[in-house]
């Protein structure tokens, strides 16, 4: 099932599935139906609203929904009970790595540790390590990514994303775009870890979909690409993930309790952020990201009011 919480012209939030090119609402199948009156009430339910939702879908085939085009569609989470990230795709920490330096450092300097220093961070790992994203500040399908007044370059990051159910269980996978602020995210990492790098408003985008498990039965073999008005396409795929979903989540939750509603980032596919090309965002500009079976993400580019500050060199399309 496609799941999507959503938003009707007259301003009221439901949920529900699409199919094809509308979205039908549980409710509106059976009214009094236990667990399916929102994602969290589904998300707690689990196993057992997995089944009551299909059973539902199942019973009324011609049943008639709401041509997408007439809704907006909200976050696929609208509130994580938590929201943890993973770097699990040493191609994507190995070009980072580099650009970063490249900028931060002397022109000799950078060029020369770079390298060094990418192979090194680049490396396999064998355990999962996280960190803990802003779980409110959450924005979806449509929604603009805001430019906070401090950095110059600004940054996407398409993730593959999972999301737990009440047991803990893998309830579904969602796209899950990180931005973030490459030009403060250096000092960070050595340090307090990623801060004002990432955790800003409207920084965190879901959508536009949960897509449970059954409907992806190789999440190691999806194609992803970002689109922009007039650039290239950026491509890349989740079979560069270190780790299955299956496996991140089961070591975490070992460590950790993993509340219905968590969703997980598995990490930036490589080759779909700019700080992995050396190429930026500009302000107001639309980024598409598409993930095989789990849909279409489509933000925009907000802002910065005045002239960014930023520690690497000026962009003079800014106004630096």
């Amino acid at each position: 099932m496609r799941l999507a919480t959503f938003r009707t012209d007259a301003g009221v939030t439901r949920f529900g599935a699409v199919r094809d090119d509308q979205v039908v609402a549980f409710t509106d199948l059976a009214p009094r139906v236990r667990g399916l009156g929102s994602i969290d009430k589904y998300l707690a339910g689990l196993p057992a609203t997995f089944q009551r939702a299909q059973d539902l879908l199942a019973a009324n085939p011609g049943a008639q929904g709401t041509p997408l085009s007439q809704v907006r569609l909200l976050p696929a989470v609208p509130r994580p009970a938590a929201l943890l990230d993973c770097a699990l795709s040493p191609r994507h920490l190995r070009a980072s790595t580099e650009v970063l330096l490249r900028h931060a450092l002397p022109w000799r300097l950078g060029r020369l540790l770079g390298p060094i220093a990418g192979s090194l961070v680049g490396r396999p790992r064998a355990g999962v390590r996280y960190y803990k994203g802003n779980h409110h500040s959450i924005i979806g399908d449509q929604d603009t990514i805001a430019w906070p007044d401090y950095t110059a370059y600004l940054d996407i990051e398409p993730e593959l994303a999972l999301v737990t159910g009440a047991a803990g269980e893998l309830a579904g996978y969602l796209i899950y775009n990180d931005a973030s602020a490459r030009d403060v995210q250096l000092p960070e990492m050595f340090f307090t870890g990623p801060t004002s790098s990432k955790d800003f408003d409207d920084g965190n985008g879901f959508g536009p979909y949960l897509v449970t498990p059954d409907e992806v039965p190789d999440p190691l073999g999806l194609a992803t690409t970002v689109d922009f008005p007039g650039r290239p396409t950026w491509r890349g795929s989740t079979a560069e993930y270190t780790h299955h979903p299956a496996e991140v989540l089961a070591e975490i939750a070992a460590h950790r309790t993993l509340p219905p509603g968590t969703v997980i980032g598995m990490g930036t596919v490589p080759g779909c952020c700019g700080l992995d090309r050396d190429e930026w965002l500009t302000p107001g500009e639309q980024v598409t990201i598409h993930i095989d079976r789990l849909g279409t993400l489509r933000q925009y580019v907000g802002t910065p009011a005045g002239t960014p500050s930023t520690r690497w060199s000026p962009r003079t399309s800014l106004g630096g």
